[in-house]
């Protein structure tokens, strides 16, 4: 009842403020009048009009009110109409379901621990999934989102051979992939040079150069770096690790880093050589054997290769280097079977 009357009393105000300003009388006065007359009648309509808008339109109050009172208030003739207008259209009915053009793809739930008793994907069957196009997009996505548990040396080839895919959504997926994580190697590279600037201890340009090569090298190991970039990267990580041994020159974790990043860089005499030096300074050898291995391979030195696999085999070692260790060591003549390597090779 008490909006009606609201509204009633600022109809009656809102007439006298025009009947005010109507008389040919040139006050200032008169204007001054019409403009209180017109400001009370806007306020009660903005009050009655608070009642007339709906429950969920109504909060906060004096904001509402406020905006309806301005409506009123500077649109004299249109406002009114205006304020009432709006409330009855508020009363309607909004749409719950708004039509959307586009598809949403529900992301896949990922295994986080591997005592998980349900495996979603394997490395083989995401493999075959990505490689086969007659395989619904939507599952291949899923299995291309599933990479991002994967290790980066894994995953990374299958990234870079999707970037080829006819599919526009599977090369923008594994574009952004890649690119995110060279993007969260590159920022941490700066983080880290900025840090060094500032170092002033020589511990600190210690762990800062260490950290340095480390990172350049994670773009190799994780096959960000293709080409050029490679190469740079290859050089950068060379840089800070002989930067860092000539502070710690006993070091066997940089030793065995330059080691690597010397195999990488196909420098084998040297590679050994350091690799020899990280085991001497107690780098266990177990770690250090595989490289040494893949060096006597790549000079084709199969007689060594049997040797060393043969020593190897009394460590614990991966499933993959057994399956190595198992190939190349039998219990049969020395001189037949590296015969039969090189045949193979």
């Amino acid at each position: 009842m008490i909006k009606f009357l609201l509204a009633l009393a600022g109809l009656l105000l809102e007439a006298s403020a025009m009947a005010t300003i109507s008389l040919k009388i040139g006050n200032d006065w008169i204007l001054l009048l019409f403009l209180l007359q017109h400001a009370a009648a806007s306020l009660l309509l903005a009050l009655s009009g608070w009642y007339f808008i709906p429950e969920k339109f109504r909060h906060p109050r004096r904001l509402t009110t406020l905006l309806l009172f301005n409506v009123a208030f500077f649109i004299p003739l249109l406002g009114l109409p205006g304020v009432y207008a709006a409330a009855q259209l508020s009363i309607y009915r909004r749409r719950d379901h708004v039509a959307q053009p586009f598809a949403h793809l529900v992301l896949p739930e990922f295994v986080l621990s591997l005592r998980e008793p349900e495996i979603r994907f394997s490395q083989g069957g995401i493999k075959s999934r990505l490689a086969h196009t007659s395989i619904p997009t939507q599952r291949r996505l899923q299995s291309l989102l599933a990479l991002q548990g994967i290790p980066a040396r894994v995953s990374s080839p299958l990234l870079q051979n999707m970037l080829g895919d006819a599919s526009d959504d599977i090369r923008l997926v594994a574009y952004g992939l890649l690119d995110s994580r060279e993007k969260k190697i590159t920022a941490q590279i700066h983080a880290e040079l900025v840090n060094l600037r500032s170092a002033e201890s020589r511990e600190l340009r210690l762990v800062g150069l260490r950290h340095l090569a480390e990172l350049y090298w994670e773009m190799i190991y994780a096959g960000l770096a293709q080409g050029d970039l490679r190469t740079h990267a290859l050089n950068q990580a060379l840089y800070y690790a002989d930067a860092a041994l000539n502070i710690e020159q006993q070091d066997t974790g940089l030793l065995f880093l330059k080691g690597r990043i010397l195999l990488e860089t196909k420098r084998y005499e040297e590679a050994l050589m350091i690799l020899g030096s990280a085991v001497s300074h107690g780098l266990p050898e177990s770690r250090a054997l595989p490289y040494i291995v893949e060096i006597a391979f790549n000079r084709r030195d199969y007689k060594t290769v049997q040797s060393l696999l043969s020593r190897l085999a009394g460590y614990q070692v991966t499933p993959i280097m057994k399956s190595a260790i198992n190939f190349w060591v039998r219990k049969t003549d020395h001189q037949g079977f590296v015969s039969d390597k090189e045949n193979v090779v």
